[in-house]
């Protein structure tokens, strides 16, 4: 699996801070993220089953002062919850009690630390996050959306998406209040003028004008 993995990976320097890892399966794209600041370093995201350990021991240093989360689907990390419509659970590869919350002082905290600021954007699942950081200007969107191989804003997986209507206003709102930030998105490349895609996309404005969901 390890040399699967070596021959599926992309590694991409996004901003001076922050690397993001793609592991390219067919048409489908899952991403983890490097974040480094004062010269420690976070990651966002696990991907799937066998990714987290193959970037362990291949992509990461050594050290990693924490992981930070942007929802629990299986994607991103290992839960005991289905997805959204779905009756099968996932088998949890995570103990629990080892996590702590956003709200939280420590986590709060961990966060500053990372130079990050997180984003509470409900919708594609009810406690799905991102993370802004600031000096990079650059918003790590977990799947707020998905994106085109060159870079196109798209609408998060409808499948996967537990409520699009407010998915996608959770979206506009924070593409509205960073619009000059460069959006990361799990899959799929990243995107430089993110609300002009949404603006000119009935796909994406539809659903929040009521006109119902298209791509």
């Amino acid at each position: 699996m390890s040399f699967l993995y070596r021959l599926l990976t992309r590694t991409k320097q996004i901003s001076p801070h922050i690397r993001k890892f793609e592991f390219e399966l067919g048409v489908f794209v899952v991403s983890i993220w490097l974040v480094e600041s004062s010269g420690r370093f976070y990651v966002i995201d696990t991907g799937m089953r066998g990714m987290e350990k193959y970037a362990a021991q291949f992509l990461l240093p050594q050290k990693i002062e924490a992981i930070f989360l942007t929802h629990g689907h299986p994607d991103h990390i290992k839960g005991k919850e289905p997805f959204p419509n779905r009756k099968e659970t996932e088998k949890v590869i995570f103990d629990p009690a080892t996590f702590i919350t956003v709200e939280s002082q420590e986590g709060q905290d961990l966060i500053s630390s990372a130079g990050l600021k997180p984003l509470f954007s409900p919708g594609h699942s009810p406690g799905h996050v991102v993370y802004y950081h600031e000096e990079d200007q650059v918003l790590i969107a977990g799947d707020l959306f998905t994106a085109t191989r060159n870079g196109k804003l798209r609408p998060p997986m409808k499948g996967y998406t537990a409520d699009m209507r407010q998915a996608l206003a959770s979206g506009e709102r924070i593409l509205k209040d960073y619009s000059h930030a460069l959006v990361s998105v799990c899959h799929g490349s990243e995107v430089k003028d993110a609300v002009r895609d949404f603006e000119a996309s009935d796909g994406l404005k539809g659903v929040c004008n009521g006109k119902g969901y298209k791509i």
